[in-house]
């Protein structure tokens, strides 16, 4: 992590007020993909105390001098993340943010922006600024929750569902289960319609074949690290065999790169493939002495990359 985010600054403003809760209803009822950061379960897991301890210094200052300019604490003041969109990523997607918001301070704060516009919005205010070339919506329900895209169509459309003008998904539906808290996990991403999603996009031609796909990872039972499990659904049994069998492929390659890329290597080798009729199931678990090396691993890249780099631009030194 070597920057923290303005926007995420932004979001998490504190206010002391009723933690928020995600109601199924608040998202449309033909969503196709869904991706939900539950950081309140998160942040009560031993893994987010692990993680919060693994941030390097730049981070920690990042997060340090945020706090002392501002008062927040951006590692406690918002509970649930979740993405939403229709359609592949041309489409777009909106994020609603669940937390704790000083409305009139984040106003304040978007009042710099750059080319900032405050519309109005029935009771609310819809604001709007020019980001690199591109402009963020964003629009807060109350002091818990607010809405935001570069569509605003999309925001409108978010704003409809909370209010109850539209009628969003029903508690029953497969992606509301993924929405409930629940204890120990704290990522979930569920998409349906997979062809249509991956589109030509090379990395995710595996997903293609399949109908559906959830991903889940939570908090390693027994024992401090982290428990990732994807399923993917495929239309017939057929289908599964052949997402089955490029899944081995692709774990025996990463394995075979073990010089160029251990982390990597370590990674698909600690993954388990199974089958199941028309399911293909991916799990993959991370003890905390895994992921410390891991990262340690990460956080030395950049480094080892710049210092080759500087290198190469200075004359070599004589040997004396």
């Amino acid at each position: 992590m070597k920057k923290v985010s303005g926007l995420l600054a932004f979001l998490m403003c504190l206010a002391p007020v009723a933690r928020a809760q995600i109601k199924a209803s608040h998202f449309p009822n033909d969503a196709q993909w869904v991706l939900h950061v539950d950081l309140k379960a998160l942040n009560e897991a031993p893994m987010g105390r692990f993680l919060k301890q693994s941030l390097d210094e730049q981070a920690q200052r990042g997060l340090a001098s945020i706090k002392a300019a501002s008062g927040i604490d951006l590692t406690n003041d918002v509970d649930s993340l979740v993405v939403c969109g229709k359609g592949g990523a041309e489409a777009g997607g909106v994020m609603y943010a669940y937390g704790r918001f000083n409305i009139p301070k984040l106003t304040a704060i978007a009042g710099g922006a750059k080319e900032f516009r405050n519309t109005s919005l029935g009771g609310r205010s819809l604001l709007s600024w020019s980001d690199k070339g591109k402009r963020t919506n964003l629009c807060f329900i109350d002091p818990t929750l607010v809405v935001m895209s570069q569509d605003e169509r999309l925001v409108r459309d978010a704003v409809s569902l909370v209010d109850g003008k539209v009628k969003g998904m029903q508690a029953g539906q497969s992606f509301a289960k993924m929405l409930a808290h629940r204890k120990g996990r704290f990522l979930s991403v569920q998409a349906n319609n997979l062809s249509a999603l991956a589109g030509t996009n090379p990395q995710l031609q595996l997903f293609k074949q399949a109908e559906a796909l959830l991903l889940e990872v939570g908090q390693l039972g027994g024992a401090n690290g982290v428990d990732c499990a994807l399923t993917l659904k495929a239309a017939n049994a057929e289908s599964a065999q052949q997402m089955n069998q490029a899944a081995m492929g692709l774990q025996a390659l990463f394995m075979l790169q073990a010089a160029q890329k251990p982390d990597v290597a370590e990674l698909a080798q600690n993954l388990k493939i199974g089958m199941q009729e028309n399911y293909v199931t991916l799990s993959l678990r991370l003890p905390e002495a895994l992921l410390q090396k891991l990262i340690q691993t990460r956080l030395e890249q950049p480094e080892n990359g710049t210092a080759t780099a500087e290198a190469g631009k200075k004359p070599a030194r004589p040997a004396f």
